[in-house]
């Protein structure tokens, strides 16, 4: 009886020293670009964190929409910021997803060209940080148009700037570009 005691000590202990000595790895889930412009294309709205590069106004919502390519790692947008005391504001991009980061090239104003690689993404809800180039960091946060809009009443924006050709009149800026291009007198 006593060696059967003393094997299930050494047992134990054993069993201990095999626990602990285990090390805890962080899981990292590998996901094709494809999945991630997959999921990034549609229609989104929330804030953007824009102001109105003239008047410094906080825009009061934005919508996002991602069309994909020939493949879901990349494509063609629209992003429009909509104002109180001002004209709702267009700008088209073309967007890239490379490593997980999508890339977003602004066509007509390449001071917004940023990448976004700090975020949360599902088939409701886009938020994270915006890096621009200038190495300013913004946050966002949208959610699905499709599937909110509707359900939700958000009626408070106005989907006809997208059919307004003078919607690009007004210049945006991202939020913490703002006091930046003020000191630069653009």
């Amino acid at each position: 009886m006593k060696n059967w005691y003393k094997n299930m000590w050494m047992v134990s202990c054993l069993l201990i020293a095999t626990i602990g000595m285990t090390s805890c790895e962080d899981v990292y889930y590998w996901i094709e670009d494809s999945e991630v412009g997959y999921a990034v294309s549609g229609h989104w709205f929330g804030d953007m964190d824009m102001y109105n590069a003239y008047t410094g106004e906080k825009a009061r919502g934005s919508e996002v929409e991602f069309y994909s390519g020939w493949s879901y790692d990349h494509g063609r947008g629209v992003e429009i910021d909509y104002y109180y005391h001002a004209r709702p504001v267009r700008n088209e991009f073309d967007w890239e997803v490379v490593n997980g980061n999508i890339y977003l090239t602004f066509l007509d104003n390449p001071d917004l060209d940023c990448v976004i690689g700090d975020y949360r993404l599902s088939g409701d809800y886009f938020s994270g940080y915006i890096d621009g180039y200038d190495g300013y960091s913004t946050h966002f946060s949208l959610r699905s148009y499709d599937r909110y809009w509707d359900s939700y009443g958000y009626n408070s924006y106005s989907t006809r700037a997208i059919e307004d050709s003078d919607s690009t009149q007004v210049k945006g800026i991202r939020g913490c570009n703002m006091k930046k291009i003020e000191n630069n007198k653009e």
